[in-house]
């Protein structure tokens, strides 16, 4: 049986050098500056924000997210069913 598709996990998030004081309102805070997708860090222009679109949380409801990222490489093409792919960059 083939795998399933799903939807990635989406990390947008602060890496701070040091924790925050809770006390401090810049402590409720956030500015990223770290982009993950499925646990891989990805490297995103500064100048692009990203884009959370409007939610409607229901049970089972998934996100609507618009990154721009940097790309080592793009494939564009056909692929046979049952072929594996070369992601090895």
């Amino acid at each position: 049986m083939a795998d399933r598709p799903v939807g990635a996990v989406i990390e947008i998030i602060e890496r701070r050098p040091q924790p925050t004081n809770p006390d401090h309102a810049a402590g409720d805070v956030v500015v990223p500056n770290e982009i993950r997708i499925n646990g891989q860090r990805l490297l995103a222009p500064a100048n692009s924000p990203v884009t959370v679109h409007e939610l409607e949380l229901r049970e089972h409801d998934a996100v609507l997210v618009t990154l721009t990222l940097f790309a080592k490489r793009v494939v564009i093409g056909a692929e046979e069913h049952g072929a594996e792919v070369d992601d090895r960059g």
